[in-house]
């Protein structure tokens, strides 16, 4: 018994390798287009401040910049003492379906809402240390990406789910090979960028890949025709993300495969969203480095 165990131990890792993670907000393919479009229009004082401070980061051999450092929060989840962490790349905020609202189901003090003011602030006052900024810097970029996920700033409360869905990741879906809950279908933006993983540092074919994807989602979405990009309460983008939550992310049923139209919707607006995040980055990085 034990030698079949281990024949097969490498099948199960190979399986939990490739099983869908939770809770990563735009996946991290989602989150270098926020930091890749968020650089690009960064003043020449802010990129000097970002490229001093990104360049100090590492994890696990991993190096970032100022187009990768908007994944480095989800890679330090790896590492279990950062696990006081987790709460702040979400802001929970209740859809009630069904049942009455619950004054006792709101978000607790420590969210993304929360966390973005505390890092902007502290980066504002300055200076800290090189190390304490370079940290602050990188939630900063991380988690303007997580708000604007609509399900980091939603739960959907039921008649059978008291405690809400945890942002979709209880609401299951059926008949798509990649991804079985509603969290990780939009982490993914609706598949728009193929499950595409890229390690850091990105080697050169990754990087002409990931300023593809971004050149199509500016077109597709340009910062003039978006003037709601000046916008920088993080308040009020995570109320957006609940609103489209409420319409264009639950417009589904539950166990249920995505439609052609849905799966549509929820890419252009996955898109959408991802434009919106890396103009307000870079909107509030400049006002910090002005």
């Amino acid at each position: 018994m034990m030698g079949k165990s281990l024949k097969a131990l490498p099948l199960l890792l190979s399986l939990l390798l490739l099983a869908p993670q939770t809770a990563l907000a735009w996946d991290d393919a989602g989150h270098l287009l926020v930091s890749q479009i968020a650089y690009e229009r960064l003043s020449a004082a802010a990129k000097a401040k970002v490229d001093a401070m990104a360049k100090t980061i590492r994890f696990c051999g991993k190096t970032y910049d100022g187009t990768t450092l908007g994944a480095w929060m989800d890679d330090i989840k790896a590492d279990s003492t950062h696990d006081d962490l987790r709460v702040w790349h979400y802001t929970d905020i209740p859809i009630f379906d069904g049942t009455p609202p619950d004054p006792k189901l709101q978000p607790g003090k420590e969210h993304a809402v929360a966390r973005i003011i505390w890092a902007a602030d502290a980066l504002r006052k300055g200076p800290g240390s090189d190390k304490k900024d370079a940290e602050l810097l990188g939630y900063l970029y991380h988690l303007v990406g997580d708000i604007h996920q609509p399900l980091h700033a939603s739960t959907r409360v039921t008649p059978t789910n008291l405690d809400g869905d945890a942002g979709g990741n209880e609401f299951k879906l059926a008949g798509l090979p990649e991804v079985d809950h509603l969290h990780y279908y939009w982490d993914s933006a609706a598949g728009s960028f193929h499950f595409w993983r890229p390690d850091r540092p990105l080697d050169a074919r990754d990087r002409r890949r990931l300023d593809a994807y971004a050149k199509e989602i500016v077109a597709a979405n340009p910062v003039a025709s978006m003037p709601e990009a000046k916008e920088l309460d993080p308040q009020k983008w995570a109320e957006e993300g609940n609103a489209l939550a409420r319409t264009v992310v639950y417009a589904l049923a539950e166990n249920s495969k995505p439609t052609p139209a849905y799966e549509a919707k929820a890419q252009a607006t996955a898109r959408r969203r991802i434009a919106l995040a890396g103009y307000r980055l870079a909107n509030l990085l400049n006002s910090l480095y002005p």
